[in-house]
């Protein structure tokens, strides 16, 4: 059963700022509970969201409640008994950004994305429970415990951690079948992120018969999970070299990326890139909050400090015990880093994104250009997206490489000028300066 240790372990990685005298005794205060057995995992919270006119729903549990405490140690059980590997999106888009080239030049390809529909909702606890925890090396203790969770949920909610890890469990298990089944058509590429699948072969397969072998695959590994492949549009896209003789362009998305292939007069597929329509209406109505609230308020300097971290690349470095750092990156920039590489072949409406968008939301607020902004289309400027993104522009919230203490406290104070960073650690003047100007928050 879980240990002191590893209650403290757990509870400074949800809340990194907490001090060491608080953690000691928020961990006290939950090994009592769970001796007690003084938890629920009936107490979770059902949120719903609405996201682009799309609602999800959302399960969680209060942070550092109990119950969180000991799904996260589940999952680190999980996770370190059944071997899981995390997915890591950079590294998939790093590994596709380099084959692609290769794919225009054979004589023959089939590029194919796929996604599960309605995945979380679909995947069967139990099953994942019987096919693969209850044999395991999962302690006794463990396993009853999650039996306890497993009798709760009837499927891998989204928003649990544990509905993370049982579905990947059962995902690398389907990733071994697939890559069985399509070894004859020369599957050469083949990734998956959560539910997000993208493959390629060198060998032609029809859209009929890659469906039917899915389907076949699926049914083995997910039993009566009532899982499925989504048809809709920009969830599943059949490509093929021979479908560019007669449409002649082309297009997939994968991981927020676009990806456009069209053939010239002289039989030469060229690739373009970008940021799908999706995401970029993402960060326009994020962007778009800002400048709304600058109609309100006309704080210029909380304005210009904003458009500064949304045009570059966030990393914050955390600290995790004595010497370790858990990097965290944020932005457009950071997200679309492959696009550095490729601005000479971007796809139309994510160049106007990267260089116009603070120009164009301003116009549609009637609102007239910053000086900070003014420059920032004719010359390399720190408001760009554009220009930050060719030069991978980052800032660094890291005590020794990355922005001083004193400059944070600077840039704090010239938005709240009565803040106080007594106290404080680096880290959690970084989380204030954040917390300042983000969106939504009312500033005097």
């Amino acid at each position: 059963m879980i240990s002191q240790s590893q209650i403290e372990s757990l509870v400074r990685k949800r809340n990194y700022a907490l001090p060491d005298d608080m953690v000691k005794m928020l961990s006290i205060l939950l090994m009592d509970d769970i001796n007690n057995k003084n938890y629920n995992f009936s107490s979770y919270k059902r949120e719903v969201f609405t996201q682009q006119k799309k609602k999800r729903v959302i399960y969680c549990y209060k942070k550092l409640s109990c119950e969180d405490i000991l799904c996260q140690y589940l999952k680190k059980q999980l996770d370190s008994i059944c071997k899981i590997k995390y997915s890591s999106r950079n590294k998939i888009i790093n590994i596709l950004f380099n084959i692609l080239p290769t794919v225009k030049d054979m004589n023959d390809f089939v590029i194919i994305r796929a996604d599960f529909k309605s995945f979380f909702d679909s995947v069967l606890t139990q099953h994942v429970y019987n096919k693969y925890i209850c044999n395991s090396m999962m302690k006794r203790s463990d396993k009853e415990l999650l039996e306890q969770y497993v009798n709760t949920f009837k499927y891998c909610y989204a928003g649990l951690c544990l509905s993370n890890g049982m579905t990947e469990i059962i995902c690398q298990d389907f990733d071994e079948h697939i890559k069985a089944t399509l070894f004859n058509y020369g599957l050469f590429f083949y990734e998956r992120y959560v539910d997000d699948i993208l493959l390629i072969t060198n060998k032609y397969i029809s859209k009929k018969s890659f469906l039917e072998l899915m389907k076949i695959t699926i049914n083995d590994v997910f039993g009566n999970s009532p899982v499925e492949l989504s048809m809709k549009q920009g969830k599943f896209s059949f490509i093929s070299k021979r479908d560019l003789i007669t449409n002649k362009t082309e297009s997939f998305s994968f991981l927020g990326y676009e990806f456009e292939l069209k053939e010239t007069i002289d039989k030469i597929i060229n690739f373009r890139y970008g940021i799908t329509e999706k995401k970029q209406r993402k960060y326009k109505g994020i962007i778009e909050k800002a400048i709304a609230q600058y109609s309100k308020d006309n704080n210029l300097e909380l304005l210009r400090q904003r458009i500064k971290i949304y045009s570059s690349r966030v990393v914050v470095g955390r600290t995790i015990g004595s010497s370790n750092y858990d990097w965290l990156t944020k932005g457009v920039v950071a997200n679309y880093n492959e696009l550095q590489y490729h601005v000479d072949a971007l796809i139309p409406s994510t160049d106007v994104f990267m260089k116009s968008v603070f120009f164009n939301l301003l116009k549609n607020h009637g609102k007239p250009v910053p000086y900070f902004l003014k420059n920032s289309m004719a010359e390399e400027s720190i408001y760009n997206i554009f220009s930050n993104m060719k030069r991978n522009r980052s800032i660094i919230f890291q005590e020794k490489i990355g922005v001083s203490k004193g400059t944070l406290i600077k840039w704090i104070k010239k938005l709240k000028p009565d803040y106080s960073e007594n106290g404080k650690d680096y880290y959690r003047i970084v989380a204030d300066y954040l917390n300042v100007i983000k969106i939504g928050e009312h500033h005097s």
